[in-house]
C-alpha cells in the first residue's frame, strides 16, 4: 500500500467510496495563544492499495510529532481490510479514500508539528504543518 495523497482539513469523510473534504489543504493552524486546544482536525488520505494487500488486515497508525521529534501524545490505531471490487480489472490496485478525525489537539507551543502515517509500523508518509500565535 502507499497513499497517493495526503492533507489536513477542517472536515473530512468518505462516502459510497469518495472523499469529501472540507477546508482542506492547509499548513498553517493561527491561534490566539498557547497553549491552544485546536476542536477539530481531520487527515484526509488516499491508499493505492496491491492486490496481494487485499482481504486481510492492513494496520494503520497515525501519530502526531513535534518539530524536534517528540510524540505529544496524540494518535490513532486501525485496521483496513480491502476487498476487490467486481469490476476491477485483474491485477489492478484498488483507490481507497481514508479519513482520521482528531479532535480537541493541544498544541503546547507554537511550532511545527507532522502526523506520521504508518502501515504494519513501517513509515508511509508524513504531513507536515505549523501552529502559530496570531499577533
Amino acid at each position: 500500500m502507499r497513499l497517493t495523497s495526503a492533507m489536513l482539513a477542517d472536515s473530512a469523510q468518505v462516502q459510497s467510496g469518495k472523499l469529501f473534504v472540507l477546508g482542506g489543504g492547509f499548513d498553517t493552524i493561527s491561534v490566539r495563544s498557547v497553549p491552544a486546544v485546536h476542536r477539530s482536525l481531520s487527515l484526509a488520505m488516499v491508499a493505492e492499495v496491491e492486490p496481494e494487500e487485499r482481504q486481510r488486515d492492513l494496520e494503520l497508525g497515525i501519530k502526531l510529532i513535534d518539530e524536534d521529534g517528540n510524540d505529544i501524545g496524540v494518535e490513532a490505531k486501525g485496521k483496513l481490510r480491502v476487498g476487490a471490487p467486481p469490476n476491477l480489472p485483474p491485477g489492478s490496485a484498488s483507490i481507497v479514500p481514508i479519513v482520521s478525525p482528531f479532535h480537541n489537539i493541544t498544541f503546547p507551543e507554537a511550532k511545527g508539528y507532522t502526523f506520521v502515517v504508518s502501515l504494519n509500523e513501517v513509515e508511509l508518509a508524513r504531513v507536515a504543518f505549523r501552529v502559530v500565535a496570531a499577533q
